[in-house]
């Protein structure tokens, strides 16, 4: 499942990496060509500094209860 996120600041950043690192699943956040490691602050800063298109958290790894765990824990980021 991919899950559009939305991203403001260097405090979000950090947060939402500290969340994913939670989990000892893959995940990958892209946008367009590029895919970066969410689980990397810098990562998660570079690609929403630099991408011009949406960016996606792919959660394809995650089993159903996890999944729904994780966009709880990640729903302040959803974008709606």
């Amino acid at each position: 499942m991919n899950v559009e996120i939305n991203i403001l600041g260097l405090k979000n950043a950090e947060k939402f990496s500290s969340i994913c690192q939670n989990y000892p699943v893959e995940l990958y956040l892209r946008s367009g060509q590029f895919c970066v490691d969410p689980k990397s602050m810098l990562g998660v800063l570079a690609i929403f500094y630099s991408a011009s298109d949406p960016v996606f958290v792919d959660t394809t790894t995650m089993d159903d209860e996890t999944l729904q765990k994780f966009l709880k824990d990640i729903n302040q980021y959803v974008k709606k």
